[in-house]
């Protein structure tokens, strides 16, 4: 019995939950599912699967094994696949992480159009704002906003991601239209608590000289949608990625301040591991994506900043 097998009937089990689910899907006996396990153990010296007469549940070693798993049979099928089809068939499953909000709004149509075109690969995509840990989390690649930082990391460039601060009509009407970006500072402010120094705008005028405005928040949150439903509300300027607040600004709910200037603008990257072969369905997706944001991103392209 191959190491493949043992995989195999490993993550069939994952999948049924059970060991008679597991034996009906590989189409063999039960007891030669229960004697894979076993040997499949005791070979990784560790348990990973507990069992009870109800139940089945991976343990913490299980879990990191299932992708890998998952991962190592993916690569095979594809290889075969790519061997057999002449390299025009994309399978096997993509573990992404990405943004929240960047997802909802506009990453999800350009992921799901792509499991569309290839109907055999499989997304397992998780959603948060954190920084995940790609290798040590098993993912094949995340979509990261912003500042990278020396992580070891392959990045592809997707797209600019524009900033601009934008004000209710209300507020402006109360506080009066701002003459110059340090102004910003006599209003009320919503700021993203996550990022560094999020009391601090840094700018650059239309000549070429910067400045930077130093605030107080009158509100502070992690969510770029809660901000823009404050700063619709009324109740601050905020200085939001215009993928948030491209649909208020082009109904008019936001009024966009100094768009003329830039606002310390960063970019989208994909990021991906250097020392890992990466399989062909990953660098598809990935190149998929980059081509469906640029040149200028869609929310950009149908709005207007005067």
């Amino acid at each position: 019995m191959s190491h493949l097998d043992e995989m195999r009937t490993f993550v069939a089990v994952a999948d049924a939950q059970s060991l008679t689910g597991a034996a009906g899907t590989l189409n063999i006996a039960l007891s030669a599912v229960s004697r894979r396990l076993k040997e499949l153990e005791r070979r990784l010296g560790t348990t990973l699967i507990l069992r009870s007469t109800r139940s089945i549940n991976l343990t913490a070693a299980g879990e990191d094994y299932l992708w890998r798993c998952r991962r190592i049979l993916d690569d095979i099928q594809e290889a075969e696949s790519a061997v057999s089809q002449g390299a025009k068939k994309l399978m096997g499953r993509i573990r992404m992480a990405a943004p929240l909000t960047f997802s909802t709004q506009h990453l999800g149509p350009i992921l799901l159009d792509f499991m569309v075109q290839h109907p055999e690969v499989n997304i397992d995509l998780d959603l948060n704002d954190r920084r995940v840990d790609l290798i040590g989390e098993g993912f094949d690649l995340t979509i990261r906003i912003g500042q990278l930082s020396d992580s070891g990391l392959i990045a592809k460039r997707l797209t600019t991601i524009r900033r601009v601060p934008c004000a209710a009509p209300a507020l402006l009407a109360a506080y009066g239209q701002p003459e110059k970006p340090e102004d910003l500072a006599e209003l009320p402010i919503l700021t993203y608590r996550s990022t560094r120094n999020h009391l601090t705008w840094p700018f650059t005028r239309p000549d070429g000289t910067s400045g930077v405005v130093k605030l107080s928040s009158r509100m502070a949150v992690n969510n770029g949608d809660m901000l823009r439903m404050a700063a619709e509300k009324g109740l601050g300027v905020v200085l939001e990625p215009t993928f948030i607040t491209h649909q208020a600004i082009a109904s008019g709910t936001l009024v966009p301040l100094f768009a003329d200037h830039q606002w310390s603008d960063y970019a989208a990257y994909a990021l991906f591991a250097q020392n890992r072969n990466i399989p062909r369905r990953v660098r598809s997706l990935i190149d998929f994506i980059a081509e469906e944001l640029s040149p200028e991103p869609a929310w950009d392209r149908h709005i207007s900043f005067t």
